[in-house]
């Protein structure tokens, strides 16, 4: 299958066959890497490569989601199936209007009738969790995954028609995306990349994940310069059916499907998700600490934060006493014990997200703390002025 070419090169993310789980959660699990063998076991995967036709499949799949309904969602042809962030909307959405529920043989007629040129709009199922016992998760082989725990395991169904492309974003959790049918290109960046990514305001976001507001595949470098930057450091993935790739929490990721797909994913929380709602907060909470705050009493606190604050446990050290801990409003010094036990509590790919938050939209380490949008910042609190959390997720 051809696949249109990407503006910029980019470096083929690292293969791995069928490691075992000690040994990748040990040594594997900080970077992405497309994973091979891991899904041998799935009768899903068997029964659709033995039938021809994109029907057939969908036939079988129907068979074993059964009578339940399911919700698509549908784009019209003149987007070019790109969902992206949209500067004018007040909440981007990642799909189009959500249809009502249908019977699967419903969804499945006109997902058929986009592919075959017969309507006028790209049909994206997504998200659709499975519960445990039914047909189609006993289908995913024993425990989903080999890597995956029991409790780690929470399968999610996407079938769509040729063309989608989900622009640029990041989540909270770790993802494997196992492909069942079709193709897709997973286009990702560091998220130490954040200052080049041109992050959208927390409450804009691309449905419920953060968003750059560049178009990966039509960058627009007078508008967004410093992104230039980070396609130096892109990374690439296509992935087949029976193909795996894993995905650490908060790197940037840009999808692109390809033919008729099927895929299932599954999200894995790498904390509680207390805890990264108690991120966000502590967030919001610094941002309206500093928000009335100089650029040398940031520059003073980022200095104070990185030595002391943001840092595991084992290497803050004790709290700072005596004179600089007198010198403090008590509200900054709350905020402070507030962060430091946050910290020591999070995982590591989370207290660094944490530290580059603080970086990017608090210190302001990188100058605008959303490049390209003037006030961008005072208007998203201004917005948010009563909430406890300004990354939205309602």
């Amino acid at each position: 299958m051809s696949l249109r070419p990407l503006p910029f090169e980019a470096r083929p993310i690292r293969r791995l066959h069928r490691p075992e789980p000690g040994e990748f959660w040990a040594h594997h699990s900080q970077e992405p890497v497309v994973l091979t063998g891991c899904m041998e076991d799935w009768k899903l995967l068997k029964e659709l490569r033995a039938r021809a036709t994109a029907g057939q499949k969908l036939e079988f799949l129907g068979s074993l989601h059964g009578a339940e309904p399911v919700r698509y969602s549908t784009l019209p042809r003149g987007t070019g199936g790109h969902y992206h962030f949209q500067d004018s909307e007040a909440r981007s959405t990642t799909y189009g209007p959500p249809q009502p529920r249908v019977p699967f043989d419903t969804f499945a007629s006109q997902l058929l009738r986009s592919l075959n040129g017969e309507s006028d709009s790209y049909v994206y199922l997504q998200a659709m969790f499975l519960d445990p016992g039914t047909p189609l998760w006993e289908s995913l082989g024993p425990g989903v995954l080999p890597l995956l725990s029991e409790e780690q395991a929470r399968p999610m169904l996407w079938a769509g028609s040729d063309g989608q492309v989900v622009n640029l974003h990041y989540d909270d959790f770790l993802n494997f995306i196992c492909m069942l049918e079709g193709t897709k290109r997973v286009t990702v960046f560091a998220p130490e990349l954040m200052p080049s990514m041109y992050h959208a305001p927390f409450d804009r976001m691309l449905n419920y994940a953060q968003a750059s507001r560049v178009r990966m595949l039509e960058p627009d470098l007078e508008r967004f310069p410093l992104f230039e930057q980070a396609m130096k450091e892109a990374r690439v993935a296509v992935l087949e059916p029976g193909e795996v790739l894993f995905l650490p929490p908060m790197w940037w990721h840009h999808v692109e499907s390809y033919g008729f797909n099927v895929m299932i994913n599954n999200w894995v929380f790498p904390a509680p998700l207390e805890e990264i709602i108690a991120l966000q907060e502590n967030v919001t909470k610094a941002l309206r600490l500093f928000q009335d705050a100089t650029a040398a009493q940031r520059a003073e606190a980022r200095a104070h934060y990185v030595r002391s604050v943001l840092v595991a446990a084992e290497a803050a050290g004790a709290p700072e006493s005596g004179g600089a801990r007198e010198a403090e409003e008590p509200r900054h010094a709350a905020h402070q014990d507030e962060t430091r036990r946050l910290a020591t509590r999070l995982p590591d790919s989370l207290r660094q997200q944490l530290t580059r938050y603080y970086d990017q939209f608090v210190f302001q380490v990188s100058g605008e703390p959303f490049p390209g949008q003037p006030g961008a910042l005072a208007a998203m609190m201004e917005r948010n002025a009563q909430g406890t959390n300004y990354f939205a997720r309602d």
